[in-house]
């Protein structure tokens, strides 16, 4: 079975991006099942998952705005 390094770590001698054998591993002194729960290495050919996203669409309908008081600061009354 072929892995492939994830981790920025050094890896049984592999880099991130670098494969390895599980006989690699053994040699190493390594566990397979460890470095795999600890997440430096997966399964050669495995991708992540993709999370599909639900969007809820609302529909584009414009509001009536409430009247709102405008202040006027002109006197329309004329001179007093």
């Amino acid at each position: 079975m072929e892995y492939i390094v994830i981790s920025n770590k050094k890896v049984c001698g592999k880099f991130n991006g670098d494969k390895l054998t599980e006989s690699d591993i053994i040699s190493a002194g390594g566990q397979v099942e460890s470095l795999l729960a600890s997440g430096h290495i997966k399964k050669a050919g495995q991708t992540p998952k993709s999370v599909k996203e639900t969007i809820k669409e609302e529909p584009q309908v414009q509001k009536e705005e409430p009247q709102a008081f405008v202040f006027n600061n002109i006197n329309n009354e004329g001179d007093k």
